[in-house]
């Protein structure tokens, strides 16, 4: 588990995942990411938490069992940011007055 304070703690696992193949896909669980290596196939899940106010991210990769942030995080992390941010867009378009 590492705690997610910047963006700047992520950078170099960031590079890996923009080089790497990676596809990530949400789970049916909340802020829990399935994501797959394209080049081998190796998949691993990603869990995003609130404790105490502060937020975590954990991946079940050999990096992240050892709390390291790995590129398997930060492309999740690019996910769920993109997917939370269309959620408040729906909401607050869902609760804009209808035009008469």
């Amino acid at each position: 588990m590492i705690e997610l304070v910047n963006a700047e703690q992520l950078a170099k696992a960031t590079d890996r995942a923009k080089a790497g193949n990676l596809f990530v896909q949400p789970t049916t669980l909340p802020r829990q990411y399935r994501v797959t290596n394209r080049d081998n196939g190796n998949q691993y899940v990603v869990d995003f938490f609130v404790r105490n106010g502060k937020r975590y991210g954990h991946c079940s990769c050999k990096g992240g069992e050892r709390n390291l942030a790995c590129k398997h995080l930060s492309a999740a992390a690019g996910f769920h940011v993109m997917r939370m941010a269309a959620q408040r867009e729906a909401q607050r378009v869902a609760q804009m007055p209808q035009a008469a």
